[in-house]
């Protein structure tokens, strides 16, 4: 009996223990209960997390981030097919060769246009297949009132000779690319190193590379109507990136800023001599981009279509910005890289924006790319406002611009509010609409008492949800995302060397009359690295209203999530937030935030300026050495109204 007694107690304290024991003991698995990860100190955390755009499999619980393993790309979304041809059901299935369209074609262009055009009445899914090889087109291909269409690549390149939209695309629904690369040749955009600067002339000499022959008429002998020049330095990482301290000058179609005065190439010598109102001095060596357009030619020009997908579509160079979707009612991107093109010594991909959205509905969704070197925005979505004329009882009166006149439709919601102050005055429910050159006459659903002249409206139905998810943006000038739309999110993405700054969330009322106050929107699980370079945005992650005569009120811009970010080397505050209400940032890790251009107003990890009921929480700041004027969180100009904090530290020193 004795030995039974001792036998049990031996039981239940065996119990006892395995009750109480740490859930992994025993089993092989960490403190998050997944085998595979590997528990990392914070040397190995930073150094894994900058190592790679990816994901890792790793953890740690004290830098802040609630899922280490999540931050970052996703490897295998670089080749996951999400729109692949089908292999059956095509009414009408065509090869292109069939039809004259070859690689030695001379008239490619023409006969493509004929054979896409012949099948606009036809009923039925239908496809032009390309064999594998490159085709050479003189002019834009064009789409036009065509459904159900497949333009199918089989590692196909498309290259243009003339400096022209590539696809011209207009009243199409359920439109497909797939598997298709596009090029210009000549290229409208040439590289080189500088030679010589002449500092008292503003002159600057390039020996261009040896693939550019600028003795083509269409380069004007080297004088750039519509271009631009740009300066390029060598990032931590070893990339070359636009210098946020060198020139960038140009002759711009958007804002009419004209800064290249002349221009002259010497065939013998290679070099192209450019004569600027304004320049910096440059020392010889420096690599350079040169443009020859802008604005003026977009790579993909969709408008008024519904249902577009591209799928494994490569851009090496485009003339203008790369996809320019407008009044596109759900897009859908995978794999749409806007690269450099292997052995090429081209700096810039796109001349202006990679993706361009006006007023879009439904979903843009951008997944499984890269995007890189653009000189301008490598995502912009936004709409535009109008401004009120006239109201009386339940009619409004506005106007646009020729650029910013965009539809208001029976049914859709639009919001009234103040220019001055970004104030919602008014939300309503479009009953009537009637259209006159720039001029709408709405009919809303709600009696106006008050007098709404020099008021603006923003349309909310034409307000897509936008996803971008793991993709990768890097090595550009201007800024990253322009976001400006809401019930959208940014997550598993990497951002490198991105000077203006990686996402803007953002309103603005200036030349451009950008719209609409954006609401709701996701920033997860996201690396940002060497962004930032301190020029007029203020975080890497930035959230702001914005007029030239405005000041914006505590909370226009309302629940922005950032969490489970790391942000690493940006040149002002990790995450900012002006003129917000009811924002979170959770969970962040930041390393050596603020440095390269610090000061009292800007060295933190998180910016609060004229906002309210913003959360900070869970973040951590690590600093290789200690900064005296860093702090976590600062709260600028007194008219902060209750941030709630907790659980936020800093750590300096003893990693990386």
């Amino acid at each position: 009996m004795k030995n039974l007694k001792i036998f049990i107690l031996i039981i239940v304290a065996m119990m006892v223990f395995v009750a109480c024991a740490p859930a992994n003991v025993g089993t092989g698995k960490n403190q998050k209960g997944d085998e595979n990860l590997k528990d990392v100190n914070g040397t190995e955390l930073i150094k894994t997390l900058i190592d790679t755009p990816y994901k890792s499999d790793i953890y740690n619980t004290d830098y802040g981030l609630s899922a280490a393993n999540e931050v970052g790309a996703e490897e295998n979304a670089f080749s996951k097919v999400l729109y692949p041809v089908p292999e059956r059901g095509f009414a009408f299935t065509l090869n292109a060769e069939d039809h004259g369209i070859t690689e030695n074609g001379a008239d490619n262009v023409s006969k493509l246009n004929n054979l896409i055009s012949s099948l606009a009445e036809k009923q039925g899914l239908k496809k032009i297949a390309f064999r594998c090889g490159t085709y050479r087109f003189s002019g834009t291909i064009r789409i036009n009132n065509v459904d159900d269409l497949y333009i199918a690549g089989d590692n196909t390149e498309f290259v243009f000779t003339e400096w022209c939209e590539a696809f011209n695309v207009q009243g199409c629904k359920n439109l497909h690319f797939n598997d298709i690369s596009i090029d210009y040749k000549p290229s409208p955009v040439v590289a080189g190193t500088v030679a010589s600067c002449d500092e008292q002339n503003k002159r600057i000499t390039v020996k261009l590379g040896n693939e550019f022959d600028l003795s083509d008429e269409r380069y004007n002998n080297g004088k750039i109507r519509y271009g631009s020049y740009m300066e390029f330095k060598t990032a931590p990482n070893g990339d070359l990136y636009p210098d946020p301290d060198g020139n960038l000058l140009y002759n711009s179609t958007g804002d009419k800023i004209s800064n290249i005065e002349n221009g002259s190439f010497n065939k013998a010598s290679r070099e192209l001599t450019l004569t600027f109102k304004t320049m910096k001095r440059v020392e010889a060596g420096v690599k350079v981009s040169i443009a020859f357009t802008m604005y003026e030619y977009a790579t993909f020009a969709v408008k008024n279509c519904e249902d577009v997908y591209l799928e494994n579509c490569k851009v090496y160079c485009s003339a203008g910005m790369t996809f320019a979707f407008t009044t596109v009612k759900n897009s859908y991107l995978n794999r749409t890289d806007i690269i450099l093109k292997e052995g090429s010594e081209r700096l810039m991909t796109a001349t202006a924006d990679g993706f361009h959205g006006n007023d879009c509905t439904g979903d843009i969704a951008i997944t499984g790319s890269v995007y890189e070197n653009s000189h301008d925005d490598s995502i912009n979505i936004c709409s535009f406002y109008k401004n009120i004329t006239s109201n009386f009882a339940k009619v409004i009166t506005c106007s646009g611009t020729v650029n910013t006149n965009f539809a208001i439709n029976v049914g859709d919601v639009v919001e009234i509010y103040d220019p001055a102050t970004f104030e919602l005055l008014g939300s309503y429910t479009v009953t009537e609409s009637e259209n006159s050159f720039l001029t709408y006459t709405i009919t809303v659903d709600k009696f106006i008492a008050e007098n709404l002249v020099g008021k603006i409206v923003g349309n909310v139905t034409r307000c897509p949800k936008v996803t971008v998810k793991d993709c990768i943006f890097r090595n550009k000038r201007n800024r990253g995302i322009l976001l400006q739309s809401r019930n959208s999110s940014i997550e598993n993405c990497a951002f490198y060397n991105i000077v203006h700054g990686a996402v803007s969330i953002h309103s603005a009322l200036d030349i451009f009359a950008e719209a609409i106050v954006p609401r709701d929107v996701s920033v997860k699980n996201n690396k940002f690295m060497n962004n930032n370079a301190g020029f007029g945005l203020e975080g890497d992650v930035s959230v702001f209203a914005y007029g030239s005569s405005a000041k914006p009120c505590a909370g226009a811009i309302q629940r922005i999530q950032v969490e489970n970010n790391f942000i690493y080397g940006c040149a002002q505050a990790g995450v900012s937030f002006k003129s917000c209400g009811d924002c979170y940032a959770g969970n962040n890790l930041f390393f050596d935030v603020g440095k390269k251009r610090s000061s009292d107003k800007l060295f933190a990890a998180v910016r609060v300026v004229e906002s309210k009921d913003i959360s900070v929480k869970g973040n951590c700041a690590v600093l290789t050495a200690r900064e005296p004027k860093f702090t976590l969180i600062k709260e600028d100009n007194g008219k902060v109204k209750k941030i709630n904090q907790s659980g936020n530290v800093v750590k300096i020193g003893g990693v990386v």
